[in-house]
């Protein structure tokens, strides 16, 4: 049998077919390896959608719901392995450093006290309770780990959660060469766009809100997780009069269409990480408003807003002209935050851990 010198723990290869953030990072990780001609396995929690990928797991069957719980899951499969790395894409520091090297590439853990839909809302409070007792019981394994955060925001919160030093951070990779072919100056119309999946945590109410304060349309695109939120948000939208347009699962050369009318884009989700969609629409020419409270809040900060009220007032300013130079301006930032660049700081971390 082949060695085994890269695990990959993957654990959401089972919970969806859409096209999400966390998912192109693990994508670029297996391309990443296959480029090298290392040998490697994903770990997931339950059986992954693409059967391509070389994988082990715990149930043979797809389970949409309780990420959190799953991410810890995914160490019964995942010690059962006997690789030379564990490259842990789930961001949660289970205890694998005494059986392997274990690189934890991770946003800001859950139980932090940012704002987000764990620190909001009862029901998720709840929810929230019983992983954080087990984080609580394996959180030592921070320390023994080598954690790459994928924001400064995210470094800050993983120190303090885990009382270490702020670790390394390396930006996420995002394919800012497929959303450059939305690139354009000219053909822009007066709306904004909002990528996201349909999922409670996404705050996608919020982008109601600004269209009803700004009198200026919105179209929501993403992936639908959440009927029942689909409906609130309609219902939300029927109650404030908002100029809204929902695009659930649209194919991506469908959102590029999109992208290359868009002269805005507001991105809603509060205490995000970092906010891949952010830097996608800016490789297409799109301008982002992102929340003061986010690591995208590091990518674009002079388009920033501590409210909603806020937000209406940048949007409006930016919604009245063309901005070729700013549209100019995003596409090269967004040109940092490529593929390459993204596996070239990634592999020579863990090349010598696997030589």
């Amino acid at each position: 049998m082949k060695e085994i010198k890269v695990a990959v723990i993957a654990h959401g290869l089972g919970m969806s077919r859409g096209y999400s953030g966390e998912g192109y990072v693990y994508r670029t990780f297996f391309e990443m390896l296959n480029e090298r001609g290392i040998s490697y396995i994903a770990v997931s929690f339950s059986k992954p959608y693409d059967k391509s990928i070389p994988s082990t797991y715990c149930l043979p069957f797809h389970i949409p719901k309780f990420d959190k719980y799953q991410r810890i899951l995914t160490y019964y499969p995942a010690k059962k392995v006997k690789p030379k790395l564990y490259l842990n894409a789930s961001g949660v520091p289970i205890p694998l450093s005494n059986l392997a090297p274990h690189v934890i590439y991770a946003g800001a853990p859950a139980i932090s006290t940012l704002p987000s839909k764990y620190t909001k809302s009862l029901f998720w409070k709840i929810y929230i309770t019983p992983f954080k007792i087990m984080i609580n019981k394996i959180k030592d394994e921070a320390k023994r780990a080598k954690i790459i955060a994928n924001s400064h925001y995210s470094a800050k919160a993983i120190a303090q959660v885990y009382n270490i030093n702020e670790p390394e951070v390396i930006y996420p990779p995002v394919d800012v060469e497929f959303f450059s072919k939305a690139y354009n100056e000219d053909n822009r119309e007066n709306f904004f766009v909002t990528v996201g999946r349909i999922e409670r945590g996404k705050m996608l109410e919020n982008s109601i809100i600004l269209s009803a304060k700004s009198g200026i349309k919105g179209v929501i695109v993403g992936s639908l997780n959440e009927v029942s939120y689909l409906k609130k948000l309609n219902k939300l939208k029927r109650e404030l009069k908002a100029n809204v347009e929902f695009l659930t699962n649209l194919p991506r050369e469908e959102l590029l269409k999109i992208l290359s009318k868009a002269k805005v884009y507001f991105h809603p989700t509060i205490g995000e990480h970092f906010g891949i969609p952010v830097v996608e629409v800016m490789s297409a020419g799109v301008i982002p408003i992102v929340p003061k409270d986010s690591g995208a809040y590091e990518v674009v900060p002079e388009f920033s807003y501590s409210n909603v009220d806020e937000a209406v007032g940048i949007l409006r300013n930016l919604i009245e002209k063309n901005n070729v130079e700013l549209r100019r301006e995003m596409r090269r930032r967004s040109l940092q935050f490529s593929k390459d660049r993204f596996k070239e700081k990634i592999m020579s971390k863990i090349i010598t851990l696997i030589s």
